[in-house]
């Protein structure tokens, strides 16, 4: 029987307590909605509970330095508020609750957090997933902001207290695509696409790898219209994206990284990528 053990159950008061105890308490760990950590066979000497912070709520702000009108959605939310929020709705352009639709089951969701599953960086994350293709960003005691790109290309172990997810309020054109074996079943591959106040951005994911980008917007700029850190170009489209635009980002898909599990093997998943590719970005232009 698989059982969470931990020494010591902490409730922060503010994210910042719960900052300074992560830091201090070598071993300690956000708990968050616990739902895959309760799976874990080791013991966890602090778990620190931010249940107090006042962070499970998604709220609309119309000074946000980056993005203007901007949702701010607290670490706390649980999926199921993810998946019904009307305002979150619109700006996903429906992709938010079309990607955690299928997760497990409404209990489940009612527990999970939107923190756990992006701090947790699973690559079969769908929530990731859709928040990559948003351009979201993400707000921590210690780091500061940051975009979620960079987050999940980054190795190393969080030791931050995420507070928010930032992605812009303005509707959006978007489309979730997945492949599963069965309903409520870890997706076996994963795309979305979204056309935003920012352009358009296409991420991948379950590759088993972490989500990546193969579309970035050509406002961007940077490292992103370059390449998603794998090698493979991530390419531009127009508001209208044309047939040689969509090849290119098919192809930049066909290029990514993927890896065998249980749920399939590298080729299969890099033959259907490019496929669901096509998918969400013809269907999210409509």
């Amino acid at each position: 029987m698989v059982v969470l053990r931990f020494g010591t159950y902490v409730r922060a008061k503010s994210p910042q307590d719960a900052y300074e105890l992560l830091r201090s308490k070598k071993g300690s760990r956000i708990v968050g909605g616990g739902g895959w950590m309760r799976l874990s066979r080791r013991s966890v000497g602090t778990v620190i509970d931010l249940g107090d912070c006042g962070l499970d709520a998604i709220n609309l702000t119309h000074d946000d330095p980056v993005f203007g009108d901007a949702l701010r959605i607290g670490a706390y939310v649980t999926l199921r508020s993810f998946e019904l929020d009307e305002h979150l709705d619109r700006a996903s352009g429906g992709a938010a609750a079309a990607a955690v639709h299928d997760i497990v089951g409404v209990q489940f969701r009612n527990l999970a957090t939107v923190g756990g599953s992006v701090c947790g960086r699973f690559g079969f994350s769908d929530v990731c997933l859709v928040l990559l293709a948003l351009g979201a960003h993400l707000e921590f005691v210690g780091a500061g902001r940051i975009p979620l790109e960079a987050f999940l290309m980054d190795k190393a172990t969080c030791r931050d207290v995420l507070t928010h997810v930032i992605v812009p309020a303005a509707p959006a054109q978007a489309s979730y695509q997945a492949v599963r074996r069965q309903a409520t079943d870890f997706p076996v591959i994963n795309v979305c696409a979204a056309h935003t106040c920012q352009g358009w951005r296409v991420a991948v994911g379950a590759r088993p790898g972490r989500p990546r980008l193969v579309v970035g917007s050509a406002q961007e700029g940077g490292a992103q219209d370059a390449s998603n850190s794998q090698g493979a170009p991530c390419v531009t489209l127009t508001d209208a994206p044309t047939a040689d635009e969509v090849e290119a980002a098919c192809a930049s898909a066909q290029r990514l990284t993927y890896s065998t599990n249980m749920l399939a093997d590298a080729a299969y998943r890099q033959e259907v990528a490019p496929v669901l590719v096509r998918r969400a970005i013809e269907e999210a232009a409509r």
